[in-house]
């Protein structure tokens, strides 16, 4: 496996800032590689899943790019008080990252996750771009953004309040059901968790409310790299049969 660290400036947040990449050794030519845009938390940035987990060994026999962009404090919006941080990723990390890289964009060879801030941001994209993926792996998920000021300090910069309340539910309402339904989500969250209970009710209303192919899973462990580093490998044989 190779580590690439992309550091450049960005049109739309005017300033440089990092990327990170898991590559495999072998790229064939003529074969496109499948990737995992993988989302960071609050307060971390693209490089925790390098430096606390170990991602590049578990993907070490799979033809699976992981890419994870630094996004910053702004829970994947353009922030109020801040920088536009979803275009940047949608207009042009993404296909930025295609563009220099062997990237298949076929949505069967093309997933998403992340956690806790990530988490969110996974969800955030999937609902707005299902026709780009075909798995989604929210881990340990804020989907509450009304508590957001339990937990971020700063969380005026993003709208200038308080988060809205029903922001994902919204947002998968109003996403095409049909490009929805051809998803497949394995969301996951640690039994001590105080997002748990929130996490519970939103994958069943996925499941139960949209008919989405949602899968909920809990197990031992807290809001942590513990926990997260524990279910890597789960997560990955989910997608690819790691």
């Amino acid at each position: 496996m190779a580590i690439l660290k992309l550091t450049r400036a960005w049109r739309a947040l005017e300033e440089q800032t990092t990327i990170y990449v898991i590559l495999p050794n072998e790229i064939q030519r003529d074969k496109k590689l499948q990737v995992l845009w993988l989302l960071h938390g609050l307060g971390d940035d693209g490089s925790g899943w390098i430096r606390k987990t170990n991602l590049e060994v578990l993907t070490k026999h799979t033809n699976l790019v992981v890419i994870t962009p630094e996004m910053n404090r702004s829970f994947y919006m353009n922030m109020k008080d801040g920088l536009p941080y979803w275009d940047y990723l949608v207009d042009e990390v993404i296909p930025e990252m295609r563009n220099l890289l062997p990237l298949s964009t076929d949505p069967k060879d093309n997933f998403v996750g992340g956690v806790s801030m990530g988490g969110f941001g996974a969800f955030k994209l999937a609902f707005t771009h299902p026709e780009w993926f075909s798995a989604i792996v929210p881990m340990s998920s804020v989907i509450d953004l009304t508590e957001l000021p339990k937990i971020m300090p700063d969380y005026r910069n993003i709208f200038g309040g308080p988060g809205p309340a029903g922001y994902l539910e919204k947002m998968a309402a109003n996403a095409s059901l049909s490009k929805l339904k051809q998803l497949r989500f394995y969301d996951c969250v640690g039994d001590q968790d105080d997002f748990k209970p929130s996490n519970e009710q939103f994958a069943a209303y996925l499941k139960n409310d949209l008919g989405l192919n949602v899968g909920f899973h809990t197990s031992r462990g807290g809001h942590d790299w513990l926990y997260w580093q524990r279910i890597l490998p789960d997560v990955l044989n989910w997608l690819i049969g790691v």
